[in-house]
């Protein structure tokens, strides 16, 4: 092992140290309010400095969520700060993603009408990092009233004709949040061998492939189960990158006939079929995805 990767090593095994334990999940559950949440993760090593300035009897739930979305961002903005400009390239794909969701929250805003936040925590770090590294306007993001204020704000950024090729289309919110994640997975797709080496990207096309299979095959599942969508429907909204997944397989499930068959056809046809365990029990296949995708992680 190289002096260089063990010192990244090091760096993640420090920052794993913190994160909670079962036992801290069982005492959350426990928890009667945001308040009582907010006292104890104040109480613990990962989350006490970043809790440390407000104040439990008073916080809300919002600005909770603000604070704990910040200390991923900060994590990453140090670990960023911490590597070479090779391993930046491949964390810069976790700030593409922050961008999405960035203009997913900021667009939702114009079609559900709601107001924007005002909780008043400081972001002034993240909002620095953020500024410096991403081409998009957030004042004007963060101002927008309509899809073509969005366009603006996009302008010299790969969003911008996405954007555009929405409002032509009339799109609606989930429409373009579907746009906006099929950018970013097959934009990481493709960058994977420009970026990595032979056994580097045979582990990172297994880490996303698996993640981009498994959500279609969700996704799949929900449009027959949940919303009986058309099939013509369903194609148009699966991310458009194959991994385990051939396309003949792809159109035997969503050709399938109801929720049942298709989990039928996902045991007999691909490997992903402990995906739907226990499904008819009224297990979410969520909960498979995670304990998956966390054993491909590690």
């Amino acid at each position: 092992m190289s002096v260089e990767y063990s010192a990244v090593a090091a760096k993640l095994k420090a920052m794993y140290s913190n994160i909670l334990k079962d036992s801290d999940y069982e005492e959350l559950l426990n928890k009667k309010s945001v308040n009582d949440v907010c006292a104890y993760l104040k109480s613990t090593e990962g989350y006490g400095e970043v809790l440390a300035d407000v104040s439990e009897r008073e916080i809300h739930r919002g600005q909770m969520e603000i604070l704990l979305e910040q200390e991923l961002v900060n994590e990453y903005v140090r670990l960023y700060n911490f590597v070479d400009h090779k391993k930046r390239s491949l964390l810069e794909f976790w700030f593409i993603r922050y961008e999405v969701e960035f203009l997913k929250r900021e667009i939702s805003h114009i079609y559900t009408h709601e107001e924007r936040s005002s909780d008043e925590v400081n972001q002034n770090k993240f909002d620095a990092f953020f500024e410096t590294h991403t081409k998009i306007n957030g004042e004007v993001m963060r101002g927008a009233r309509s899809l073509a204020d969005c366009i603006d704000a996009c302008k010299d950024t790969p969003y911008s004709a996405l954007l555009q090729r929405a409002e032509n289309l009339g799109a609606d919110f989930f429409s373009i949040s579907m746009m906006l994640d099929s950018y970013y997975y097959l934009a990481i797709w493709r960058a994977i061998g420009r970026n990595l080496d032979a056994n580097q990207a045979e582990l990172f096309r297994k880490l996303i492939g698996t993640k981009i299979d498994m959500l279609n095959l969700m996704w799949i599942y929900r449009g027959k189960k949940y919303f009986d969508f058309p099939n013509e429907i369903i194609f148009t909204y699966l991310l458009p990158v194959r991994y385990r997944l051939t396309e003949d397989s792809v159109k035997r499930l969503v050709g399938a006939d109801g929720a049942e068959r298709f989990v039928e056809l996902v045991n007999s046809v691909t490997p992903y079929g402990s995906l739907f365990d226990r499904c008819s029990d009224g297990r979410f296949p969520e909960e498979n995805y995670r304990y998956i995708y966390n054993k491909v992680y590690l």
